[in-house]
């Protein structure tokens, strides 16, 4: 039960790693550049920083210990 327990609260860390930056951007009421409205953009920013944040994760996992 503690290693359901333990995947659960693993991927709840890396779903707030990832979609954190990008819902505190989301509430940004300002302008965008016209080369950051390019839908291009968007999916390289995402899947570079999806990288970081699954790094960021894991790191953050190790270091508390959830792990079966």
């Amino acid at each position: 039960m503690t290693q359901f327990l333990f995947l659960l609260i693993d991927v709840l860390i890396a779903i707030a790693f990832i979609a954190a930056p990008w819902v505190i951007l989301a509430k940004l009421n300002f302008q965008w550049p016209d080369w950051l409205k390019d839908g291009i953009v968007g999916v390289i920013c995402f899947v570079i920083w999806t990288g970081f944040a699954l790094y960021f994760a894991t790191q953050t996992i190790l270091w508390l210990g959830f792990l079966p």
